[in-house]
């Protein structure tokens, strides 16, 4: 009698989010909103418009976040499809419910009937935990209404399972890799990789174990999308007789973990699931997570690092006709203007790029010919500001030499004598051009220090609406040097001159305002990013200055001032008590 093993594919079709914001919104964890799905005989059974079919891991929801192994089912192929065919009078497309008659209920009540097992406690008592919080009750039908159409997509034609082919060779990767398999033929070349990279899996195999081929896509994807951090080899010890009797190895599959070169784990058999679950386990010891991530910081890491912009469109003809008066008209201000009104007017597509390179040789006579006030440079910069919200424009100042104009700028106004509304605009302008990431580069690295300076003394201005666009220019800042450290693990800013002196701005900016809310939140926010998910080597000197600083009594003092949000003031707060 043929024994048919059985899975529970697992999603999350929040993809992340609700791992990352559920504690904030309910007051609970929830790491995921669970889709199931069950395999039986090459086929995957799920319910959403009804029962569905599909060929495993090619429905609509991808990949599985997690295969869960439920068992074995003996049971002839056609009572189990005479059962399946009466779940369908049960779980019609009428019925379903997101949180009491949905996927998972289904997958419970087949796999019940297949192997007597039940799915995984955490997976079909998520509905009753979100509902057992007020909140959670509140969201019911607005997470109903985003979710339903994800989970209720229509039935696609019934996809028969693919013909079995040959399987891949022992060295040949069934899905291209990143980051390549290092396939081993000496016992030399095998130690060469495994101390090539903190971590190693080894994994022994020959070209006459059947068992192993189970293993080879699922051994492939895991290097392709861990093979930065982890060493993945492949030995087929049929053709290399001194790794079998290096390493002992007398029977394949055979895999060996190594942490710094040494030893760390074996084991035998080639369960894909298993083979995941100790790569990952390897990953977390071997790359412990940082401190911060045991922190409880929903109101931080739960806010955006979307750049603050400002996009108001001030009356261009009144522009014109104050700078007319004061004497100030260009051809390149006049047709930078008629941009600016036909883009406002029909869209980017019906608006063509002025001439910009005669602008920027305008704005620097400008900047060369006012060396008192500069009042009657408001204007222009705020006809800029409103201009680089066009990724055209923005890019172009992005190129060399062009980018100096907007350096000449930052470096005029970031004399706190000038005028405040120059300093306004200037800060505004400076705000606008962060989304645009190849001009993003020069602002933090050749204008670092000018942008810090300005941002420095807007911070202690008298004015409020000065402050708050300092604020949000620091927030920008802080929020960009955030995303390069979350995706590409390096630091692009703390421990640098320009990020001393920032947070050392927003320190004293956070001690002395009283007046704004958004102002200071900013500014908590700037701080929390700043430090949040910091390299050891950068955060030792940023700490010690915040300890000089009394940056944490700082932050204190405001969590009983009206204007601050208590939550984010006490999450800044373990961020400056743990390092």
């Amino acid at each position: 009698m043929t024994a048919y093993p059985i899975q529970l594919y697992v999603y999350d079709l929040s993809r992340g989010l609700a791992k990352s914001m559920s504690m904030q919104f309910l007051g609970t964890q929830i790491d995921g909103v669970w889709h199931t799905s069950v395999i039986y005989n090459g086929t995957e059974y799920y319910y959403g418009a009804g029962v569905q079919t599909s060929v495993p891991g090619q429905t609509h929801h991808g990949q599985p976040l997690e295969v869960v192994d439920m068992g074995e089912t003996a049971l002839p192929e056609e009572v189990v499809l005479e059962y399946i065919d009466s779940l369908k009078e049960i779980y019609t497309a009428e019925k379903y419910d997101l949180f009491m008659h949905n996927c998972n209920n289904f997958s419970q009540d087949l796999c019940q009937f297949l192997v007597g097992r039940d799915i995984p406690k955490r997976i079909s008592g998520l509905p009753q935990e979100v509902l057992s919080t007020p909140f959670g009750r509140m969201l019911k039908p607005m997470i109903e209404q985003s979710l339903r159409p994800i989970t209720t997509v229509p039935s696609m034609p019934q996809q028969q399972p693919p013909r079995r082919t040959p399987a891949p060779a022992p060295f040949a990767a069934s899905t291209p890799t990143a980051h390549a398999v290092i396939h081993a033929t000496s016992a030399l070349q095998v130690e060469t990789g495994v101390k090539s990279k903190l971590c190693a899996i080894v994994f022994f195999t020959s070209s006459t174990c059947a068992p192993c081929k189970i293993a080879y896509p699922k051994y492939d994807e895991l290097a392709a999308t861990y093979g930065d951090k982890c060493a993945f080899v492949k030995v087929d010890i049929n053709f290399a007789y001194d790794v079998a009797t290096r390493w002992h190895i007398s029977a394949t599959p055979t895999f060996m973990t190594f942490i710094k070169g040494d030893k760390f784990e074996e084991w035998k058999g080639a369960s894909p699931p298993t083979l995941e679950s100790n790569v990952n386990t390897l990953l977390q010891i071997a790359y412990p997570p940082h401190p911060h991530k045991l922190l409880s910081l929903p109101t931080l890491t739960g806010t955006s690092t979307r750049s603050i912009m400002y996009e108001r469109v001030p009356p261009i003809d009144k522009i014109l006709a104050k700078l007319s008066s004061a004497g100030i008209t260009d051809i390149s201000l006049t047709r930078l203007a008629a941009f600016i009104k036909e883009r406002e007017l029909h869209g980017p597509r019906e608006a063509a790029i002025p001439d910009l390179h005669t602008f920027a040789l305008f704005v620097q006579k400008l900047l060369k010919t006012n060396t008192t006030s500069g009042d009657e440079l408001f204007p222009v910069i705020d006809l800029l500001r409103v201009a680089v919200l066009d990724v055209r424009v923005t890019s172009w100042f992005a190129e060399e030499p062009e980018w100096k104009t907007v350096r000449a700028i930052i470096q005029f106004t970031a004399d706190d004598s000038k005028p405040y509304q120059v300093r306004l605009v200037t800060l505004q302008l400076m705000c606008n051009l962060f989304p645009n990431h190849l001009f993003v580069p020069h602002l933090v690295a050749e204008m670092g220090s000018d942008l810090a300076q300005l941002a420095t003394n807007s911070l202690l201005d008298a004015h409020s609406n000065v402050r708050i666009a300092a604020s949000s220019l620091a927030f920008n800042i802080a929020a960009y040097a955030q995303r390069v450290r979350t995706e590409t693990g390096k630091e692009a800013l703390l421990g640098t001159d320009v990020g001393i002196e920032l947070v050392v701005a927003l320190i004293e900016g956070i001690s002395r305002e009283t007046e704004s809310g958004p102002t200071l939140s900013r500014l908590l926010t700037a701080l929390g990013f700043m430090l949040y998910g910091a390299p050891a080597d950068a955060a030792a000197e940023v700490q010690e200055i915040c300890g000089s600083l009394n940056a944490y009594d700082a932050v204190k003092g405001k969590m009983g001032a009206a204007v601050a949000d208590r939550r984010l003031c006490d999450e800044v707060m373990q961020l400056l008590a743990r390092p």
